[in-house]
């Protein structure tokens, strides 16, 4: 049951889970709580592509994590949940949950991206933050070449060994969003929960029109974006509150950010992409799809209007919301009674 939670009461789940990750059971109970903080309904209430929001997120941010004099740097904060497993094949996620349902909804968020693909023979794909590799393995198999940039040496070592045992040509390199295979353009640009721990997201969304061969596109996947705010994410854009998100924050240090559909539909199109969405009713398999609106532009002009747009469309917004909450409670309903 879903419910609000002190840092203390978090804490101690995360003490109870030791120096290890989550099984699948305290996975689905960190899920089912939320931090609740004062510092959230301040930020909810400030225009989300101002500095000062920028600068009140990443505070919070540094308040979860309790160790605010280190700040923050991705190739020393984003380290590996685990060493390389002994057991390869069994030991990676989402294998390694020992869990049917939650492997079960990364196989459906696969088959999402597969679809969204729609790769001509011979496809290039550049997946950033592969983790596991599964994605990349299975486009290799398919006769794509498969690509993979994460800044996380263990999870590449686990790659290229799974690569190397299948005879499969998968490429690998160490690195940041948006660096890698020295600029090369690709023809799908793959983000599977990976995009929410860019900081610097909207730079990044910039530079990524660069790595795309024309007619390209982004796809997203299993990103924490929702249609309404939540007890997890109560603000535009900022670190997730849920207890998950905070374990992650707290124990490795890795940026946990989440954003509600209509921010990112105003950030992706203020840096130059026309977006599209497939929303499953399995949040991990829902995906974003985004092609660039072929318009050159004045990226920090068109961010700025995009702040102004924010602050006159407020009203509208809270509309909408509504009606998509209301829409959501229905579905619920219709759902109890079947």
């Amino acid at each position: 049951m879903a419910g609000a939670a002190t840092r203390t009461s978090i804490d101690a789940l995360i003490d109870q889970i030791g120096a290890g990750v989550p099984d699948a059971t305290q996975y689905q109970r960190l899920t089912t709580l939320h931090l609740e903080i004062l510092e959230a309904r301040q930020l909810a209430a400030s225009d989300p592509f101002s500095a000062a929001y920028r600068d009140a997120a990443f505070a919070l941010y540094l308040s979860i994590r309790g160790r605010t004099e280190q700040g923050y740097e991705a190739v020393r904060d984003e380290p590996p949940a685990t060493p390389l497993p002994e057991q390869l094949w069994s030991g990676l996620v989402p294998w390694s949950f020992r869990d049917t349902g939650v492997v079960s909804e990364h196989l459906l968020a696969w088959s999402r991206i597969f679809r969204h693909m729609t790769l001509e023979p011979g496809g290039a794909v550049l997946e950033y933050g592969p983790g596991s590799g599964q994605i990349l393995l299975m486009l290799a198999r398919l006769g794509y070449r498969s690509c993979g940039v994460d800044i996380d040496p263990v999870a590449l070592q686990a790659i290229t060994l799974q690569a190397a045992h299948l005879g499969l040509p998968v490429e690998t390199e160490q690195g940041a969003f948006g660096d890698g295979f020295a600029g090369e353009r690709f023809d799908v640009i793959l983000f599977y929960e990976a995009f929410h721990h860019a900081l610097d997201f909207e730079e990044l969304l910039i530079r990524l029109h660069a790595r795309l061969k024309p007619g390209g596109r982004v796809v997203l996947c299993g990103e924490p974006i929702v249609g309404v705010p939540t007890a997890a994410i109560p603000y535009p854009w900022g670190p997730r509150l849920d207890a998950l998100s905070v374990f992650c924050i707290r124990r490795f240090g890795w940026m946990e950010l989440g954003f509600t559909h209509d921010y990112f539909a105003a950030v992706t199109r203020a840096t130059g992409w026309r977006m599209r969405h497939d929303i499953a009713a399995c949040g991990r398999a829902s995906t974003y799809v985004l092609e660039p609106d072929g318009a050159p532009r004045d990226h920090a002009a068109a961010l700025s209007a995009g702040s102004e747009t924010w602050r006159r469309n407020a009203a509208t917004r809270r509309t909408r919301q509504m009606l998509r909450s209301t829409r959501k409670t229905v579905r619920a309903w219709r759902l109890a009674r079947q």
